[in-house]
């Protein structure tokens, strides 16, 4: 990793120091002039805030993807390394001052989470992870309120489809939330984040039959779906949950 004035040794900072710098970051992204029209790219660009700490020292190292993952760690985040990856391909072979990685992983992120459900789903996790953080650094800016940043995230998790569409309300509901009472909610929200979801579509004139889909989940939500469109056909179907 490289070293800076705030890790001048170059190892990996504590748990602290990386939450220290994620409060930082995210601060200074909503002390932007331009705040309020950023609406469209509030997701992507809060999420490459907070985590530009862990990523931004990594590329410049060796094992980056290991390095990413123990920083991730200490932050209680969790991706998988097929995320990892495709966050860093764009950066791959490209020589980047550690401020210009900040925006490639923002532009990545824009692009990624309406089209990869893998990678909306592991990031609607982190988002969750560093929410009081986001609700904290966005309301430091006296031009900024709750009402503002609850709709503004709302409608922008919408835009980005899948598990953060779905999301969408109840992260805003967090926002409403003094400290406190939005972290045992966030507490609650993570021990229910058992989703299971099976999902078969057929699309295109495409045909599906003999389907069977078998759920099993404790708490949380547990939701099977089929759907057919464009002239799609799906029959023969059975599903059954199992709750324990």
């Amino acid at each position: 990793m490289n070293r800076s004035a705030e890790n001048p040794s170059g190892d990996m900072p504590s748990a602290s120091e990386l939450k220290a710098q994620s409060k930082k970051g995210l601060r200074t992204f909503f002390q932007q002039l331009s705040i309020k029209k950023l609406v469209s790219v509030l997701v992507p660009s809060a999420l490459a805030a907070a985590l530009f700490p862990i990523f931004g020292p990594a590329v410049a190292g060796t094992a980056v993807a290991i390095a990413i993952q123990n920083g991730l760690k200490l932050l209680g985040i969790s991706f998988s390394s097929s995320t990892i990856e495709k966050l860093l391909k764009p950066l791959e072979g490209k020589k980047l001052e550690e401020g210009d990685v900040q925006a490639v992983l923002e532009e990545t992120l824009e692009k990624l989470l309406p089209e990869d459900k893998q990678v909306n789903e592991e990031a609607a996790k982190a988002l969750v992870m560093v929410i009081p953080e986001v609700r904290e650094a966005a309301l430091e800016n006296p031009k900024l309120d709750s009402q503002w940043l609850q709709e503004s995230l709302e409608s922008n998790l919408e835009d980005q489809g899948w598990m953060m569409a779905r999301l969408a309300p109840q992260l805003g509901e967090l926002i409403k939330l003094d400290l406190a009472q939005l972290e045992l909610a966030r507490q609650r929200l993570l021990a229910n984040w058992a989703i299971i979801s099976q999902e078969v579509t057929a699309t295109g004139g495409g045909e599906v039959t003999g389907v069977t889909q078998k759920a099993k989940g404790k708490g949380g939500q547990i939701g099977q779906r089929v759907a057919a469109s464009d002239s799609g056909k799906i029959s023969d179907v059975n599903q059954d949950v199992e709750l324990t």
